[in-house]
């Protein structure tokens, strides 16, 4: 299992000596409907270990964590889109309907679909294992906490 931080809220739960992986899934690129952003934003580390089958697990943290966008439907329409792209397959997931997931990766501009289908050659899975954690946080945007939080990890504190 690999862990991924999301940038930014992830870091108050990051353990960065020995998971060092991050990605940025923002929240408002989901509530925005910005699917090209959203998958431009994934890490090509996120997408290379998805190819080879590892199970990656999104660790963030929300002032909300049961509302959180990236839970409810970001991992939701990861998991479609990369099936569709790497699998030729149209999942069918609990939380969101299959024609509107549809309608999203048929939004998706050719630079984007190239980006993902790069890592088919990687493809070592018949399934996207990718799931999430989401923490509770009071310091949502508090970027004095989340810098000094990686100093003392760096330091060893």
């Amino acid at each position: 299992m690999v862990y991924f931080y999301n940038l930014t809220n992830g870091l108050e739960i990051a353990d960065i000596k020995k998971y060092p992986h991050f990605t940025r899934i923002q929240s408002s690129h989901i509530e925005g409907k910005a699917w090209n952003h959203l998958f431009e934003q994934l890490s090509d580390e996120l997408l290379f270990y998805l190819a080879i089958g590892e199970e990656c697990v999104i660790v963030d943290a929300s002032t909300k964590p049961l509302r959180s966008s990236i839970a409810r439907i970001g991992m939701p329409v990861i998991i479609y889109v990369l099936s569709r792209v790497w699998l030729k397959e149209k999942p069918k997931l609990e939380m969101l309907d299959v024609k509107y997931l549809e309608k999203i990766y048929r939004s998706l501009n050719r630079s984007t679909r190239n980006k993902l289908k790069y890592y088919r050659k990687f493809l070592l899975t018949n399934k996207i294992r990718l799931n999430c954690f989401i923490g509770f946080t009071k310091r949502d945007g508090r970027y004095d906490f989340f810098k000094k939080r990686i100093q003392e990890q760096k330091d060893g504190a």
